[in-house]
């Protein structure tokens, strides 16, 4: 098997495992607000609270995420698929965030309103990880808006976002 078809095998063997989608957010250097869809969010402690993601080291965003003190999560709900392929195919373009909703949050880490939940992190540790870096946060703050909590989560699946509930 050439080693092409083994990483696409490999990606369909992980795609049977349903995953959320969350975009995570931060500040560069200069203060300007980036982001990235990410399904990679994992929960990881309870005490201490700390949660963890892993950004692609071919990102155009890798720098300014490897090197983040601050960054937010937030969590996506099925009626938030536009917001996932926004930030999936324009992670790397400055002006973004002019095309969608978003306001300063805690340690001036852009938010994104209507979301399931939102974890506001402090980088605790960063891991290496084969072609992707690692990156544990500690919970300085988070939201679990009960509004947005009944809805069906955006999920991924098999190369598809699927819902549930």
């Amino acid at each position: 098997m050439t080693q092409k078809k083994q990483h696409r095998s490999l990606r369909d063997a992980f795609g049977q495992f349903a995953t959320g989608i969350t975009v995570v957010t931060t500040i560069d250097k200069s203060g300007k607000p980036i982001g990235l869809t990410a399904n990679s969010f994992a929960s990881v402690s309870l005490e201490p609270a700390l949660v963890s993601w892993c950004v692609d080291k071919s990102s155009t965003r890798f720098s300014e995420f490897s090197e983040a003190e601050y960054f937010s999560i937030s969590v996506l709900t099925s009626e938030q698929e536009g917001i996932s392929n926004l930030f999936a195919s324009r992670s790397w373009d400055d002006t973004v965030f002019s095309d969608v909703q978003w306001y300063k949050g805690h340690n001036d880490v852009p938010q994104l309103p209507n979301c399931m939940a939102r974890f506001h992190c402090k980088t605790e540790h960063v891991y290496e990880g084969g072609d992707h870096l690692i990156i544990v946060g500690a919970i300085e703050e988070y939201d679990n808006d009960e509004e947005y909590a009944e809805q069906a989560p955006l999920l991924f699946l098999r190369g598809k976002y699927r819902s549930v509930l």
